[in-house]
């Protein structure tokens, strides 16, 4: 049932600093899972799950979060993120167990301590949907969603568990998809639910709301759901200035940053569903003791950069809505560019609290990378503030249209059709053959004595000629029942290809299924 916003908004105001609030006595814990190479041979391969891993790896180790890493990082990656590259493991199911149960470790540690829990289970990379029931890639295996409700969310055992995914089909990691791939209406069963979504203390925040496929662009050199959520979480989606980013602030900010794209196909559908009692997605108080304040006098889309042009974070604040942001320790150059004229500010790294209206605008390090693609250019065009949160509403997914019925249950169908006239030929192969054994059969037995060698030959030839026929039948028939019974039980798997784009819209070819 959708949920109503709140019928007023908290006025954003920069007057209260993260200091004067104290956050509550919780410990954050993350487990973070980047796969491009999917374990389906079939998959073309990703080209920067690894760098959504990376990226937040930073991210949660920046909020205080104890936070493990299962990704194989490509040589660009290694060279931009040295921290994950030394710690990542590889995305595999043996290396999944060990991570879970020292991680599962570290919060029973904490619990027994008095310590609140909250961890987070973030994955990037490929995603599928079989005989109803959606899973995610490892490289050596699938995980299901039942399988990341009672191997991964129940042996971590936290307080509260936020699973965020962009992957293709992602939603059905929750939820499975009725017959034919039709899904019914709520409240009667809107798809039969499965363990993730009937756990209480589980979040949900999933790339896509239906059979939609989620996407890369090089521009970001990064999913871009993942590169919108984390924008958010970086303090651009804060929207009532509280230090806090609400499920209800989340799901509004990339709706927002996406809606401006004409082409439905490139608009992120997420699907957003908070822990049962509280919509508090990550409290981001401590981290911002060091932090960007932006005042909001001046409305702007802005981008958020490393030296080594790794876009960290990106927004358009609505003007008159101020924004504090999460900054990166003070390891190298940070930069906030803004689009519209491409100035380009310094962050000095000194002191922790920086102010925009402070800064002095340079001329851009780098020139125009060219026009983006036709779709991706439109995000975060238009501004984000308190009112867009107030008008947002959780909406349960539209009902799947025709053409994703088409291509999530056609296949089967057509499959089993297969099947049962291949098991019909085998059938009628096997009848047919058994009526010219039998009657080879009658005639060996009704040779006699008396019959003339001519006419002896000529019945032996008939017999060889219906022993022959059934040997055909009989081989016809057994190759059609076993062709039957490889068409039914082949798995209903579902794959929707994932386009790459370049920064300047050239397709790069498929880039995989997520």
């Amino acid at each position: 049932m959708p949920l109503t916003a709140a019928s007023e908004a908290v006025p954003p105001s920069l007057t209260a600093s993260p200091e004067t609030v104290q956050p509550p006595r919780t410990a954050s814990f993350a487990l973070i899972i980047g796969v491009n190479r999917s374990h389906e041979p079939d998959q073309p391969e990703l080209r920067f799950a690894d760098d959504d891993a990376a990226r937040y790896l930073d991210l949660f180790r920046m909020l205080g979060a104890r936070t493990y890493l299962l990704a194989r990082l490509d040589d660009n990656t290694r060279r931009l993120h040295p921290q994950a590259a030394a710690e990542a493991l590889d995305p595999k199911r043996a290396e999944l167990a060990t991570s879970v149960t020292k991680l599962g470790e570290d919060i029973a540690l904490a619990r027994s301590r008095g310590v609140e829990t909250v961890a987070y289970v973030v994955y990037a990379g490929h995603g599928n949907v079989r005989n109803g029931e959606g899973y995610v890639s490892l490289e050596d295996g699938p995980l299901t969603g039942q399988m990341l409700s009672s191997d991964v969310v129940a042996r971590l055992g936290a307080d509260r568990v936020h699973l965020i995914v962009d992957a293709c089909y992602s939603y059905f990691l929750a939820y499975s998809r009725g017959p034919g791939g039709q899904r019914r209406p709520l409240p009667a069963g809107f798809t039969r639910a499965v363990g993730l979504a009937l756990a209480d203390n589980v979040g949900l925040l999933l790339s896509t709301s239906s059979a939609r496929e989620s996407h890369e662009w090089e521009a970001f050199e990064a999913g871009v759901f993942n590169h919108e959520v984390r924008s958010g979480l970086f303090g651009a989606a804060d929207a009532d200035g509280d230090g806090q980013v609400s499920y209800r602030e989340i799901a509004a900010f990339v709706e927002r940053a996406n809606a401006a794209i004409p082409n439905e196909r490139y608009r992120p559908q997420v699907h957003a569903r908070p822990p049962k009692g509280s919509e508090l997605l990550v409290d981001l108080r401590q981290g911002l003791e060091r932090r960007l304040e932006v005042d909001g006098a001046q409305g702007a889309h802005y981008l958020l950069e490393d030296a080594n042009g790794v876009r960290l974070a990106e927004f358009h604040n609505a003007q008159g809505q101020p924004l504090r942001l999460l900054r990166p320790p003070p390891r190298g150059p940070v930069f906030l560019r803004r689009v519209s004229d491409e100035a380009e500010f310094p962050l000095p790294t000194a002191p922790d609290v920086v102010r925009l209206e402070a800064l002095s605008a340079e001329a851009p390090r780098v020139a125009s990378r060219g026009a983006a693609h036709a779709a991706f250019q439109h995000i975060f065009t238009l501004p984000f503030g308190s009112d867009t949160v107030a008008r947002f509403e959780f909406r349960p997914p539209p009902p799947m249209t025709l053409t994703e019925a088409s291509a999530a249950g056609g296949r089967s169908s057509i499959r089993k059709q297969l099947g049962w006239g291949a098991l019909a030929l085998g059938v009628a192969s096997a009848g047919a053959g058994m009526w010219a054994t039998l009657e080879a059969r009658d005639l060996r037995n009704s040779v006699a004595p008396s019959l003339s060698q001519q006419e002896a030959a000529a019945r032996n030839r008939r017999i060889r000629a219906y022993n022959t026929t059934s040997g055909v039948l009989y081989g016809l028939g057994g190759a059609a029942v076993l062709g039957s019974a490889l068409l039914f039980l082949w798995p209903d798997t579902d794959t929707v290809p994932l386009a790459t784009l370049s920064a300047d819209g050239a397709a790069l070819g498929l880039s995989g299924a997520f």
